[in-house]
């Protein structure tokens, strides 16, 4: 591996801690002050419970739209998952110019984390923020920041105030 040259403007003993302490103080300090606008991943919930009165049924007889033949058993779904991480998230404003009379582009939302935040959203299907729903697109492939990594995750708008 090459030896960073000082001389040439590039700081070999940089501070990861410090950089990546940084970086998380301005993620926070740009965030909306109420968690409930703050950014949220929304992970799909995991599954369906069928009760009939206090007994759980397994494997009940289902219809093809997947409810239950037996009318007296209810179906409870799970809750989703939900985890906020700082991050910095970017929203792009729609501009119906730019395409074809009557198509408007979606509004796209960019977000901006860090590593250790990255593994704690990474297969979220959705995101939450500032009242708006986004669902998940597309990551572009990690950038490295010294010791530090990068993603970048853009979400489109499906529900916007």
């Amino acid at each position: 591996m090459a030896v960073p040259d000082p001389s040439l403007g590039i700081l070999a003993n940089i501070d990861a801690v410090a950089v990546r302490n940084a970086l998380r103080f301005a993620m926070q300090f740009g965030a909306p002050p109420e968690d409930a606008r703050k950014a949220t991943f929304v992970f799909p919930s995991s599954g369906k419970t069928y009760t009939k009165g206090l007994v759980t049924v397994t494997n009940p007889r289902l219809d093809r739209d997947g409810v239950p033949l037996d009318p007296e058993i209810k179906v409870t779904k799970a809750t989703p998952t939900e985890v906020q991480v700082d991050c910095a998230v970017e929203v792009n404003d729609v501009r119906p110019e730019e395409l074809p009379v009557g198509k408007y582009r979606a509004t796209k939302a960019t977000v901006t984390v860090l590593d250790e935040q990255y593994a704690l959203i990474k297969g979220c299907k959705e995101m939450r923020f500032n009242g708006d729903r986004y669902a998940y697109d597309s990551e572009q492939y990690g950038l490295g920041l010294a010791q530090i990594g990068v993603y970048v995750m853009h979400f489109f708008g499906i529900d916007e105030s």
